[in-house]
């Protein structure tokens, strides 16, 4: 079953920065499992706000990986730190995360490798994941064309 997400465009760098932290913290795991903690999540990030986790200390990261209410991933909490700081630089350079990608003119292939190369813990399937979640026009890979055939609501 897929996830229940519904896909809106983000109301800001916060909410762009929500969603490619859940496509993180999913990576690997049960999407509902995420889904329920989602409030928990969002609560322990400060919504998400870049400013607010890019300045988490390392005391701060040792208090989050005792919140029972969110994954307790260090390895992902810690890129969650970093991409807030990765989210700022981008602010200052483009404006904002819909004018970095508004950046790449459709350039699909070289924003997913960007998006690995500039976040951390975003792989291929991460990085595809969360220009899903921005409304971000993909070309469906041959395995989401199967998967589609099998989901008429999906096509």
């Amino acid at each position: 079953m897929a996830p229940a997400w519904k896909v809106t465009p983000p109301k800001d760098d916060a909410d762009y920065f929500g969603r490619m932290s859940k496509a993180i913290f999913t990576a690997g795991l049960n999407w509902k499992m995420v889904e329920n903690k989602w409030p928990a999540f969002q609560k322990a990030f400060f919504g998400f706000s870049p400013a607010k986790v890019a300045r988490l200390t390392e005391r701060d990261v040792a208090t989050l990986m005792k919140n029972q209410g969110i994954v307790r991933n260090e390895k992902k909490i810690r890129a969650t730190v970093e991409n807030a700081k990765a989210i700022l630089a981008i602010e200052k350079e483009f404006g904002s995360i819909k004018g970095y990608i508004d950046s790449f003119g459709g350039g699909e292939v070289r924003l997913q490798k960007e998006l690995q190369e500039k976040f951390k813990h975003v792989g291929p399937s991460t990085a595809r994941m969360f220009l899903w979640m921005v409304e971000y026009p993909l070309t469906p890979t041959r395995e989401e064309k199967m998967w589609m055939k099998g989901n008429p609501e999906h096509r």
